[in-house]
Formats: C-alpha cells, sequence, structure tokens
C-alpha cells in the first residue's frame, strides 16, 4: 500500500512535467480532449495515493495494536512465571508501568515510527530513481544534503538514545513513587508527612522533566530547524543552477523538470522531516523495549514436570536450610506431617515460620535438603497440581475488585452460589450477610477497602474453605480478627480440620493446643517438638512464651 501510495504520489507531478515540457508551450497545438485526459489521469493519480496511504496507515494502526496487545499478554505471562523474590525487589508501580506505558511506548515504534521512516524511505528511493532518469546533475544536487542529513540523525539519535534511556527510568520510579505513596495516604496523613513526602516525589518529578526539557533541545534544533536549513539551501542550489543554464545558454533545463524537481524536494523533505522528528520516539521505544525485555529475560520459576499425586496430606522437610539473601534463615530443618494431623508452628518473630510454608508452596526454593509431598520431591512436581489441592489463609487478606461470591469462588465454576454462602456461615460470617443488604453480591473495591480486617479475614477464610483443599494452611489468620470472631471461626475450624491435613502459623498460642503436633522454632532451627502438654513440661521456650502471652491476657 505504501509503495502504491509512493508511486502515484510522485506519478501526479511528472504528468504536470509532461504538460509543461511538451504541450503548454509555444508553437505546439493543444489537443483538448488530450489536456482534459491528462488531468484526469493527475486527479486520479492523487486519489490512488491519498487512498493507498489511507489503508496503509489504517493496517498499520491495525499491526500496532495487536501488537501492543500481544506484548502486553506476553509480560504479563511471564510476570506470573517469575519468582516471589522478583516482587519483593521491585516495587509494583514499575512492575505496572513495564506493562502498560512501556509496552505502549513500543506500539508508538509500529503505529508511528516505523511507517514514517519507512514512506520517507521508499519516498527518497522512488524520488532518486526518477531524477536518474529525468536530469542526471539534479540528482546529484539532490545527493548534495545526504551526508548532513546523516550526521544530524546520527547526532540526534545517539542522544537522544541517552536522554529517553534516563527518561524512562526516571518515569518508572515516579510511577512506583506515587504507586506506593497512595496506598499509604492513610499512614502518610496520620504521621503528619505530607511535606516530606511531598518533597521526594518532586525531586523524582524534577529529574524526569530535566530529561523531557533537554529532549526539547535536542529536537529543536535537530528536527525542522536543521532539515529546513538543508532544504532551503538546496533549493538554493537548484535555482543557480536552472538561473545560470537560461542565462549563459551554456544548458536548457525544461520548465516541467525543474517544477517536478522542486515537487519531489518539497516531498522529501516533509518525509525527513516526519522521520526526524520520530527519531526521539524511536529512542524511547528502544529504551521501552530494553525494559520490557529486562523482564522477559529474567529466568522464570523451575516447574516440575510430574503431575502431584492425590493428596493424601503427608508432608516432610529432610534437612532443609534456607537463605534469603546471605544470613540462613532455616538452618538444617526436618519434620514429618502425617495425614489429617494438625501442626502448629511457633516462635518468635524471624524464626522462620513463614518460610516454611514459602517453601511448602514452591514460592522460593532451599539451598539444601529437600521437601517431600506425598513421598515425592516437590522439585519434581508440577506447581499447579499440588497446589490446587492446597489452601492459604494470610495474616492480611487480599481481596480483589468484584464481589463477596467472586472473591470466595474466584469465579471457578465447580464452586456454586450456595457452597460459598455455605463455607461463608460456616466460618461465623452470618452477621457479615445479614448486614449487607446485597449479601454475597455486595461490591468489593480494590483491596476490600470499606470492610473491616476482620471481614476480610472471614471472606478470606470462606475462599479457602470453599475450595475444599486437601492441606489447610493458616498464617496466623486470626490476628486481625477479634476475640468473638475468632472464637466462632474456632469452633468451625476445630470441624473442618477433620479429614484434612492442617497447618497452623499460631501469635497466639491459646488457639493451638489441640494440635497433635507443635514445632517450636528458634533462629531458623527447630528448638522443641510435641504437643501442647508435653511442651509445657519441659519448661522451655514454649512454656515462656505461652505463660507470658497469659499475663498478658489477664493484664
Amino acid at each position: 500500500m505504501s509503495v502504491l501510495s509512493v508511486a502515484s504520489g510522485l506519478l501526479a507531478p511528472y504528468l504536470v512535467k509532461y504538460l509543461l515540457d511538451n504541450e503548454l508551450k509555444e508553437g505546439v497545438s493543444l489537443s483538448i480532449n488530450f489536456f482534459v485526459l491528462i488531468l484526469a489521469a493527475y486527479l486520479g493519480a492523487t486519489l490512488l495515493s491519498a487512498i493507498m496511504r489511507y489503508l496503509s496507515y489504517l493496517l498499520m494502526q491495525k499491526a500496532a495494536n495487536e501488537i501492543s496487545m500481544q506484548m502486553q499478554l506476553d509480560v504479563f505471562s511471564h510476570v506470573q512465571k517469575l519468582p516471589i523474590e522478583f516482587f519483593d525487589q521491585l516495587p509494583a508501580g514499575q512492575v505496572v508501568s513495564r506493562i502498560t506505558n512501556d509496552t505502549k511506548a513500543v506500539k508508538l515504534l509500529y503505529q508511528v515510527v516505523l511507517s514514517q521512516f519507512m514512506m520517507a524511505g521508499i519516498y527518497a528511493l522512488g524520488i532518486y530513481i526518477s531524477l536518474t532518469f529525468i536530469d542526471p546533475m539534479l540528482l546529484l544536487i539532490a545527493l548534495i544534503p545526504v551526508p548532513l542529513l546523516f550526521f544530524l540523525f546520527r547526532d540526534f539519535r545517539s542522544k537522544s538514545a541517552l536522554y529517553n534511556r534516563i527518561m524512562r527510568r526516571k518515569l518508572s520510579e515516579l510511577n512506583g513513587n506515587l504507586n506506593e505513596n497512595i496506598q499509604g495516604m492513610e499512614v502518610i496523613s496520620s504521621l503528619g508527612k505530607e511535606s516530606q513526602i511531598y518533597l521526594e516525589f518532586a525531586v523524582i518529578n524534577d529529574q524526569s522533566y530535566e530529561q523531557g526539557r533537554n529532549m526539547t533541545k535536542l529536537f529543536s534544533y535537530s528536527a525542522y530547524n536543521a532539515t529546513s536549513v538543508l532544504q532551503y539551501l538546496m533549493l538554493a542550489a537548484v535555482l543557480l543552477y536552472f538561473g545560470y543554464g537560461h542565462l549563459s545558454g551554456a544548458y536548457w533545463v525544461p520548465i516541467g523538470t525543474f517544477y517536478v524537481f522542486i515537487d519531489y524536494m518539497l516531498n522529501l523533505f516533509s518525509q525527513i522531516n516526519n522521520a526526524m522528528t520520530r527519531v526521539g520516539d524511536l529512542e524511547r521505544s528502544r529504551s521501552a523495549a530494553d525494559h520490557i525485555f529486562e523482564i522477559l529475560d529474567l529466568e522464570t520459576v523451575t516447574n516440575g514436570c510430574e503431575s502431584a499425586p492425590e493428596a493424601s496430606g503427608r508432608i516432610a522437610f529432610e534437612n532443609v536450610t534456607f537463605a534469603y539473601k546471605d544470613e540462613d534463615v532455616l538452618k538444617d530443618i526436618s519434620f514429618e506431617v502425617k495425614p489429617d494431623q494438625t501442626v502448629a508452628f511457633v516462635g518468635q518473630t524471624g524464626s522462620g515460620k513463614s518460610t516454611i510454608l514459602n517453601l511448602l508452596f514452591g514460592f522460593y526454593q532451599p539451598q539444601k535438603g529437600r521437601i517431600l509431598f506425598e513421598d515425592e520431591p516437590l522439585d519434581n512436581l508440577d506447581f499447579k497440581s499440588f497446589r490446587r489441592q492446597m489452601a492459604i489463609v494470610l495474616q492480611d487478606p487480599f481481596l480483589f475488585t468484584g464481589t463477596i461470591l467472586s472473591n470466595i469462588t474466584l469465579n471457578r465454576e465447580e464452586i456454586s452460589r450456595a457452597d460459598a454462602e455455605t463455607a461463608l456461615r460456616e466460618v461465623g460470617g452470618d452477621m457479615l450477610l445479614d448486614r449487607l443488604e446485597l449479601g454475597l453480591d455486595t461490591k468489593v473495591i480494590e483491596k476490600g477497602q470499606g470492610f473491616s480486617a476482620g471481614e476480610r479475614q472471614l471472606i478470606s477464610f470462606a475462599r479457602a474453605l470453599a475450595h475444599n483443599p486437601r492441606i489447610l494452611v493458616l498464617d496466623e489468620a486470626t490476628s486481625s480478627i477479634d476475640s468473638e470472631t475468632e472464637t466462632a471461626i474456632q469452633k468451625a475450624l476445630h470441624r473442618l480440620e477433620q479429614g484434612r491435613t492442617t497447618l497452623i502459623i499460631a501469635h497466639r498460642l491459646s488457639t493451638i493446643k489441640h494440635a497433635d503436633q507443635i514445632i517450636v522454632l528458634d533462629h531458623g532451627r527447630i528448638a522443641e517438638q510435641g504437643v501442647h502438654a508435653n511442651l509445657i513440661a519441659q519448661n522451655g521456650i514454649y512454656k515462656s512464651m505461652y505463660e507470658a502471652q497469659s499475663q498478658e491476657n489477664l493484664s
């Protein structure tokens, strides 16, 4: 389409040249019919050029949008497979910026940049070929600015690449800072830190602005300004060539040839100007692509190929050692969980309780030792196949935008509305359902704002129970719930623990006295292990923790 657009666009002025040089000159009898035919051909060439240019642009836009859509899907799919530590290191705002802003910037490459460069290239090729046959001397004049244009393009591109690379990173930092501050607005306001946070944001904003200013200064001399100077200098050269030939009589340049050269050069420099102004967009797209490929080049979590066996609830850690960075969080941990057992993990903050659950779900891989799921090494199994048989309730519950029903079922077809309501009532959600006019259809906004911490936890409990997991994991799940709600949930949990394996990380030791096995962690090692009565009799760490909490409750 682009080639046809350029070809017909170059044909139209050539038809005018033919009229000027052959028909509209003294001593030549003009045929009206032939004149009308030439004008009709001129009109047809102009319309064909416009139609082909429209279709070319339309198809390029369609391709660009489809590429951007597919790129976003590919990046998001890859992000889902990255190890959890990636999200620990990179702020959520920066990840969002790369998936949205950077893919849109790359779309601009196809949508505008490539179309402009392609059109400019086709025009240049078509014009130089045409001038070869029209007048070789005019071809030489048209080639004079090429080295200077090459220098301008190269200079603009190198500086633009540097400025854009910095600007993309600053924009990513800006989004990350903004995302973090919006999420923490309640804390910022309560501490009266608005001014300090504003100044921190302003610093990053100023840095981003400075790079944009550098781009503006670069654009002001390298785009229309420099290329326009070259255009008029070349037109002056062709006027000199044309005028000298006529005045001296040394050679004759037909007026039609002069006209078609001026028309071609105006078209050529118009395309060069358009292309030059898009060099900045080209470098923005390149730097955005670098950001995207930084993510796509990250190694994803190694997933086993074997399907996990049907879970009976048997889990074992064998000499497991794990470190997040340099310091070991777990040190040579070994224990076994039998089917239908309730096992609780207790210990001070940082003792490694939550790390055990992260390893069990395959979020991290141990440096030493192995984890067995139904006597199969965990790293040999497909993660989805064993995670599907487990459910976790975290200390800080996360609710998705939607309804209470969609948050419980997660849109799984096998979980009916009745199942979701039963699950919520079984964990003590009767009061919540009775309070809400729309019941399960009540809207949930981002992160469950509008619900109390206890209500969010109840919905999170119902979500886990509605999926009827073989292994239920509770990570300090009742710490955000008031005593009355916790009592109701504990009653429900005692019933639901029957027939499934339950792993509990407990803050309140009074809630795990019934556990079949209590594992006490201290600085990454198992310090004590047994049932509640035996651990109390040992007069060790567990007893000290239990008595300290009992005194706190009494006070």
